[in-house]
C-alpha cells in the first residue's frame, strides 16, 4: 500500500468513529440515503490518485458544484462582470437565507452561497438556458475528465421542492443580478445541483483548479489560471458558509461543501482531496468528510 493510500485509509477509518450528523431535511429527495456512507479521494498534481472508503457511492454535486460553475462563468463573461453581480462578501448566514440579499446595499453576497451561486450559473448561457445547460454540462464534465449528467429524476425532484431558492431569485431579479429569465436561472442552478458523479471524480475535478486550471492527466488547459484562482479566493471567503472563518483559522486549506454530502478541498498546487459523508452539521456541511479532510490537510500541504 502506498504511503498516501494509507494515509488515507487511516483518516477513513478515524472518521468513521465521528458522529454521522444528520442528513439534509431541506430536499425529501436526499432524505433517504444512508448517513453511514463515507469516501474519500486524493488527486496529486504529480502521483497517483488514491481512494479509501465507499468509493463507488454516487452523489450529486449540490453546492460542491458552486466553485467550478463560478470558474466557467469566469471564463464566459469575465470577471469583472460575475464578481460585479454576485459580490464577493461573506454573509454570516445560512446558504439559503433571503436576507444576505435584503441587508446587502445593493442585494450582492458572494458565489458559494445559493443567491450568488444562482447568479454565476445564469451567467452561462447568455439569456440561452439551452446554450448555458449544454456549457454547464461540457464544462463540469471536462473537469471530471468523463462525461457527466444530471440526475434527472433529482432534477425534477428539487424543482418540485425549491421554494426557498425561487425566492431567492426573485429577489435577484427584482435588483437586476441575474443573467437571464428567472425560471431559467432557477433550471441551470438546480442543473449544476443535480450532476452525478463519484469521489474520484471530485477529486480529479478538485485537481484542475489546485493546478491552476490544468487537467492533472492530460495537461490540457479546462479553465483560465484567472477562473481558477477567483474560485479558490471565492472558497477561502465562504466555501463553508459560516463555518468558514473557522475553518480557515484551523485548517487553512480552501474546501467547499455541499449538503448532499460531497466536499473537496484545494491545496494549490499541490493536489485535491475529496470526501463524501451524507450526515451534516448545522451548517449543512458534511461531518466525517470534514473530519477526512482536516488529517488530510497537512499531508497534502506536504506533498510536494
Amino acid at each position: 500500500m502506498s504511503g498516501m493510500r494509507a494515509v488515507l485509509a487511516a483518516a477513513v477509518d478515524d472518521a468513521r468513529l465521528a458522529p454521522e450528523g444528520r442528513v439534509t431535511a431541506v430536499y425529501p429527495a436526499l432524505a433517504a440515503v444512508d448517513p453511514a456512507l463515507l469516501a474519500a479521494a486524493v488527486h496529486p498534481l504529480g502521483g497517483t490518485p488514491e481512494a479509501a472508503g465507499n468509493v463507488d457511492a454516487p452523489f450529486i454535486l449540490m453546492s460542491v458544484a458552486k466553485p467550478f460553475v463560478l470558474a466557467l462563468a469566469v471564463d464566459t463573461v469575465g470577471t469583472e462582470r460575475v464578481v460585479g453581480l454576485t459580490g464577493m462578501t461573506a454573509t454570516g448566514l445560512a446558504f439559503n437565507d433571503p436576507d444576505a440579499i435584503r441587508r446587502s446595499p445593493d442585494g450582492r453576497t458572494n458565489p458559494m452561497v445559493n443567491p450568488g451561486a444562482i447568479t454565476a450559473a445564469s451567467l452561462l448561457g447568455d439569456g440561452d438556458v439551452r446554450a448555458g445547460e449544454a456549457r454547464m454540462r461540457a464544462g463540469l464534465s471536462a473537469f471530471a475528465g468523463r462525461d457527466l449528467a444530471a440526475d434527472p429524476v433529482m432534477v425534477e425532484a428539487i424543482h418540485a421542492t425549491n421554494q426557498r431558492n425561487r425566492l431567492l431569485a426573485g429577489l435577484l431579479d427584482e435588483r437586476g443580478l441575474l443573467g437571464c429569465a428567472l425560471e431559467d436561472a432557477l433550471h441551470l442552478y438546480t442543473f449544476q445541483s443535480c450532476v452525478g458523479l463519484r469521489v474520484a471524480d471530485l477529486a480529479r475535478m478538485g485537481a484542475v483548479l489546485a493546478g491552476g486550471g490544468l487537467d492533472p492527466v492530460t495537461g490540457a488547459r479546462t479553465v483560465s489560471a484567472e477562473a481558477a484562482d477567483v474560485a479558490l479566493r471565492a472558497m477561502a471567503l465562504a466555501g463553508l458558509y459560516e463555518a468558514s472563518h473557522t475553518w480557515m483559522a484551523a485548517v487553512g486549506v480552501p474546501a467547499k461543501s455541499g449538503i448532499a454530502g460531497g466536499l473537496v478541498m484545494i491545496a494549490p498546487g499541490r493536489a485535491a482531496l475529496a470526501a463524501y459523508s451524507p450526515g451534516l452539521d448545522d451548517a449543512g456541511n458534511p461531518v466525517r468528510a470534514q473530519e477526512v479532510a482536516r488529517a488530510l490537510a497537512p499531508v497534502l500541504n506536504d506533498s510536494q
